[in-house]
Parts: structure tokens; sequence; C-alpha cells
């Protein structure tokens, strides 16, 4: 990277970095305070119409975004086609869904939830204002500003859903913290952003930048409809409280991935896309980052698996015991997860949606096979079928990626075996306690797996000279002579 690139990476990492795990600090405190109020039932109910969320979603968003964020030269031309453009389509997919919702209470035998669709719904629409303030935000780099706006939007919705839950209107908390989510990310969004409104709209435009982000949309809404299509099957088949227990062990279990995995994306966009015709800066670029995600990923993934039996018990009480064996399996899929969207990131950097569009379909299709054969069979063959589609879609992807810019998988997997081997070693010394004859409360057995865990990590790769380690304890060290010398 050049070190005009590096700079603006460092800078969007460490942005992204208090963006993503300010957001997770106050969703952490949301969902365990929520999740000890709130029935199991209740989560299912969300659960349940998540799938129908996400799709439209997906389709307000129509890709656009993405086209804008990677495309060198823009006018207000091409701003305000889209600001028309995802407004429309909000309205018009609010209004399907309006009328679906009893089709969907029919369909899912839960009285009231015709009710429940349509005031959740009205995020897509609130959404929609406030995606053409967000693209011209992150490509001015103002990294610092997306992470002030959707810190203070969790917060504040966050607190909402505490006060509601707290006054016994469970399904209602979960059912309206999304919508004044949107809400106040929007306000703020408007409140922050530059962009005068404009209602002007280009055929021309549209037509452009649709080239892209046609397939990217469907990609995207095939990638994202995953997790809530196992909702869908859980919800028709099995018992709401049974929904409930995967809902809870789903959103825990792809948080570490998510977490890790946005902040590197939400960086790698804005900062690869003006180096993507450097055949070898590029490649050079992806393979680094690469190495950062797995350096970060492994661990914290792993670790959240060693530990947890006392995480569980102590933040969400025995109630959501159940949830344990469902989080470590999803924990463990979603490492593939967050690999494989990396490789698509970068294949869009590229402009090579169709790639990406062939793998969520192909991700698609091997998840309907499989739970034709394990929907009937319980929750954990299910997940295991889950975990088999995420392992050969990420060998799939690495295909693309050798073929369009000569990432291929032996590179990967030398970029990333290392922090793999390093995080399975320190899970083996983890798991020492737990399955040793000691009587120790969970609070700390989950203190001593941490501590052995974290210190084991950073001593494997401080003697085995980790590249990304190496790299950032120089950077910690040039800080910390920077400070000392600014004191004295």
């Amino acid at each position: 990277m050049s070190n005009n690139t590096k700079e603006v990476t460092i800078k969007g990492l460490f942005w992204n970095a208090v963006d993503r795990f300010g957001n997770q600090f106050i969703v952490t405190i949301v969902g365990v305070v929520t999740a000890r109020i709130i029935a199991p039932e209740d989560f299912g109910i969300l659960g349940v119409l998540m799938i129908f969320s996400t799709v439209a979603t997906s389709f307000v968003d129509s890709g656009l975004a993405t086209s804008l964020v990677r495309s060198k030269e823009l006018n207000k031309i091409d701003y305000s086609t889209m600001f028309v453009f995802n407004l429309l389509t909000s309205f018009v997919i609010y209004f399907i869904l309006f009328f679906c919702s009893p089709m969907i209470e029919r369909l899912n035998k839960i009285d009231g939830l015709s009710f429940y669709a349509r005031v959740m719904f009205l995020q897509i629409i609130v959404h929609s204002f406030g995606i053409v303030q967000y693209v011209q935000i992150l490509k001015s780099f103002q990294f610092n500003i997306t992470a002030r706006i959707n810190i203070l939007s969790i917060f504040l919705s966050g607190t909402i859903t505490i006060l509601i839950s707290v006054f016994g209107y469970g399904i209602w908390a979960l059912l309206l913290q999304p919508v004044f989510y949107s809400f106040f990310r929007t306000v703020f969004l408007w409140i922050w952003g530059k962009w005068d409104i404009s209602l002007v709209f280009s055929i021309k435009s549209l037509r452009k930048h649709l080239k892209f982000s046609i397939l990217f949309m469907f990609s995207n809404m095939i990638n994202k409809i995953l997790s809530p299509l196992y909702y869908s099957i859980l919800g028709t088949n099995y018992p709401l409280s049974t929904t409930g227990f995967y809902y809870q062990a789903n959103k825990w279990g792809e948080t570490p991935n998510l977490l890790i995995s946005s902040i590197i994306q939400g960086t790698t966009l804005s900062t690869l896309a003006p180096i993507q015709d450097d055949f070898d800066r590029f490649l050079n670029a992806c393979r680094k980052t690469m190495a950062t995600l797995a350096f970060v990923l492994f661990p914290v993934s792993i670790c959240f698996i060693v530990i947890a039996q006392p995480g569980f018990a102590l933040f969400l009480t025995e109630t959501w015991t159940p949830s344990v064996i469902y989080f470590q399996i999803i924990c463990f899929a979603g490492i593939f997860i967050s690999l494989s969207d990396l490789n698509v990131s970068f294949l869009n950097i590229k402009g090579k949606s169709t790639y990406a569009f062939n793998l969520e379909f192909t991700k698609l299709a091997l998840a309907i096979i499989i739970l034709a054969f394990t929907y009937n069979k319980g929750v954990l063959n299910i997940l295991y079928g889950q975990l088999c589609v995420r392992i050969v879609c990420y060998i799939i992807v690495t295909f693309f990626s050798e073929k369009i810019y000569g990432y291929n998988f032996f590179k990967q997997m030398k970029d990333i075996l290392s922090s793999f081997c390093a995080s399975l070693v320190c899970a083996l010394l983890a798991f020492i306690p737990a399955y040793a004859d000691f009587n120790i409360t969970n609070s700390n057995l989950l203190v001593i797996q941490v501590i052995i865990f974290v210190s084991g990590y950073c001593l494997i790769n401080h003697f085995s000279r980790n590249t990304i380690w190496t790299e950032l304890m120089a950077i910690v060290k040039t800080r910390f002579n920077k400070n000392r010398n600014g004191i004295d």
C-alpha cells in the first residue's frame, strides 16, 4: 500500500472499530437486559418476521449505494436519482408487505402477527431517507461521523427498547427497536450530512449504476436471507421457544464475525477502490487485508466458542442454555462467512458483481437442498448442514478470486493458517479448566478461560514473529514514543 492509502486505511480501521465496538457494547447490554425480561417465544416472533424485513431492505438499497461508493466520478444527479429511486422503492415494498401481512399471519399461525409486521416494516421507509447521506459521508472518508451517528442511534433506540420491555411490553420492545434505530440514524445523517435534497431523476444515471448494482442487489439479498430463512423453517416446524433459542444463538453467534469483518470491509471498499486497476498493488493490499482479518477473526470467534457455556449462564441466565451448542456451531460457521464476504468485497471493487451473484445463488441452492433433507431432523442437523454450506462456498469463492486478481486458495491459506493454528492451540488450553474437576463458578471460569486464551495467543504470535503482530507492536511503540516525547 502507498503511504496515503495506508494512512487512510488505518484511520478508517480505527473509526470503524470505534463504531462497531461501541455499537456492540450497547447492543450487548440491550440484548442481555431484554433476554432476561422477554420470553423466548417473543424472540421467535421477531425471528419469523426477519426474513421479510431483510429482503425488503435489500430491495430498497438495490445495490446503488455500493455502486456510488466504488464510482470514481459522481455528480448531483447521481445522488438525487438514487434518493428518488430508493424512496419510491421503499413505499412500493412497504405497501406490498402491508397487504400481504394477513397471509404471513395465516402461514405461521401466530395471532396478531399481521399487526406486528405492519409496524415493524415501517423501518423500510424510514431507512430509505438516509442512504444517500450515508454514501456521501463514506466517500469523503468521514468515518468519525458515521461512528458518532451509529453509536448515538443505537444508544437512543436501545434505551427506548429497555424501557418498553421493563414496562411489560416485551414483543413491542423487539419490534420497535429497528424502527427507532432507523429513525434516529436517518435524522442524524441529515443533520451531519452535507447533501442538499434534490428530486431530480435521471434514467441515464439509473441505468449506469444498475449495470453493477442489480446483480449486487440480488447477491446481497440472497446472502442476507439465509439466516432469516432458517427462522422461517424453524417457526413453521418447531415450537416458538425453539425458534427463540435459535434466534439468540444466531444473534450472538454471528456477532464476533460480523463485528470484525464489518470493521475491515467498512474501510476496504473506499480505500482499495482507487487502486483497483493496479494489479500488483491491489493483490498485495488484498493479501494484507485478509491476513489482518484472520489475525483478529480467528482468536475472537474461537474464544467465544470456548466461553459459550459460562457466558450464556452468567449473562443470559440458565433459561438460554439450550442455545449454547447452536451458538458454537453458528460461531464457527461464521468464520467462513467472513472469509467469503471479504473475497466478495474484493470482487465487487473490481466490478465483478456477476461472480458475487453466482456465489450467493450457489449458496442459496445448496442451503435449500440440504434443508430439504434436514429440516425435520432436528436443529443440530440443520446447523451442521449450514456449516457445510459455508465451507463449500468459501472454497468456491477462492476460485473466483484467483481468476480475477490472482488470489487463489493456497495463497489465502498461507495468509490465514498461522492465525488459525495459534487460535486452535489456545482453545485447547482454555478448555482444560472447563473439563477439569474444579468447583468454580461460571464467572471465575469465564475469566480464567479468557486469560489463558488471550495470553497464549499473544505469546505464540510474539515468539513466532507473526507479521501482523510485529507491525501492530511497531505502531503501538511509535504512538507511545510520540506521546512520551510530547509530554516531555
